[in-house]
């Protein structure tokens, strides 16, 4: 009898993660589904998860990187020049491309779809507050970096000049790896998910205007190192 009892106390774990193990396997024979191809994805949230969050944060807000879900980007960035930025990214800064062609993991199929994802889920009316939504881009000779430098010393200063809690713009290391167009969407856009005001508020609660947009970034421009990879890039002409 002691045998018996003893036998069963190893007999019976033993048949237990046996058939644990068991269940969780597919019967003999039954083949599993064929793996799900990746250039085949086209379902907007699970790309966008994939190969944006990373950078632009989850559902396209509080990363590293630009906003994306926010009407006022959306209604201010062309379609074209959305697909063209995922296509061929920034060179010279931290924005890759993405298109197969330019060594990428995406095909056109799939940027089309973040395309339309981002503008079918986050176009919302944004409200301008009677301002006019300036051009996506801008003449780049058009912008006088002395009156940005004054402009910068009264509307941006306060949270981006030397001491303050919040990034130093004017540090010739940042201006190396960011062009022209950053900067710009940077100040049309702002950062709403960090709390940064966009160009409607930046003049002492009022909008700046196109041309006081383009000076600001004449003035920021002018603090970036030659021969960095921002120059070169806008020596291209690049969006």
């Amino acid at each position: 009898m002691r045998v018996t009892r003893l036998s069963w106390a190893f007999v019976a774990p033993a048949a237990v993660c046996l058939a644990l193990l068991c269940s969780g396997c597919e019967p003999w024979g039954k083949p599993g589904p064929d793996p799900v191809d990746p250039t085949e994805v086209t379902e907007f949230k699970t790309l966008f998860a994939q190969n944006c969050a990373g950078c632009h944060g989850e559902n396209g807000k509080l990363g590293p990187g630009r906003i994306l879900n926010d009407p006022l980007y959306q209604a201010w960035i062309p379609r074209d020049a959305l697909q063209h930025v995922i296509e061929y990214g920034r060179p010279g800064t931290a924005m890759p491309p993405w298109a197969i062609k330019q060594g990428g993991p995406l095909q056109p199929s799939q940027i089309t779809a973040l395309v339309d994802g981002m503008k079918q889920n986050w176009a919302k009316p944004a409200s301008l507050h009677g301002a006019a939504l300036p051009p996506y881009e801008n003449d780049k000779s058009a912008g006088s970096a002395d009156n940005g430098r004054k402009l910068f010393l009264r509307s941006c200063f306060a949270c981006h000049g030397p001491g303050a809690r919040i990034g130093l713009v004017t540090d010739p290391s940042y201006l190396a790896l960011t062009t022209d167009q950053n900067l710009r969407t940077a100040i049309v856009v702002g950062r709403p998910d960090f709390g940064m005001p966009d160009y409607r508020f930046l003049k002492a609660g009022r909008a700046l205007t196109d041309q006081d947009i383009a000076d600001v970034v004449a003035f920021l421009a002018s603090k970036r190192p030659a021969g960095s990879l921002g120059a070169e890039q806008e020596a291209r002409g690049g969006k």
